[in-house]
């Protein structure tokens, strides 16, 4: 969601820019005003651009949740956690942790993903110890597609 709207405001400064430069450019006694107007917009695109892909790179490694009917189409498997490190970066006041998981689908052989996740720091800490293992649901056509109830 967050990757959306910077997006959004990035392309809204570029087209705010362009056109503002183009207007104040044709009059004399306003180009230099023109030129300081495209660098500093192109400059905040470029700072919106750089926010857009730090969240849409946290949002794609991330655990999603499913539609209601991916849900009810997904299957059911159980997650045991090999790995938990603290990131040490807050999103909306939880922390993002990495986790290294082994997803044992019900009908299927055992495989690891990895993925980041929001956590409270006590649920965290208790991954990190290790000897979890969580029930969750993997999507039937995309296997590193999986969600985590207890994780939400």
């Amino acid at each position: 969601m967050a990757s959306t709207v910077f997006g959004i405001l990035a392309v809204l400064a570029v087209i705010v820019g362009v056109v503002l430069f183009l207007v104040l450019r044709r009059r004399p006694h306003t180009r230099v005003g023109a030129y300081a107007t495209g660098v500093f917009s192109l400059l905040a695109a470029g700072v919106l651009t750089m926010g857009y892909l730090s969240f849409a790179s946290l949002e794609s490694a991330a655990l999603n949740t499913f539609t209601p009917a991916e849900r009810a189409a997904a299957l059911p498997c159980d997650a045991a956690v090999l790995q938990a490190d603290n990131t040490d970066n807050k999103l909306n006041g939880r922390y993002v942790w990495w986790l290294r998981l082994r997803v044992t689908p019900r009908s299927g052989s055992p495989y690891e993903i990895e993925r980041t996740a929001r956590l409270t720091s006590s649920m965290g800490e208790r991954l990190e110890q290790g000897d979890i293992v969580l029930p969750c649901l993997v999507a039937p056509t995309d296997r590193t597609r999986i969600e985590i109830a207890a994780l939400a």
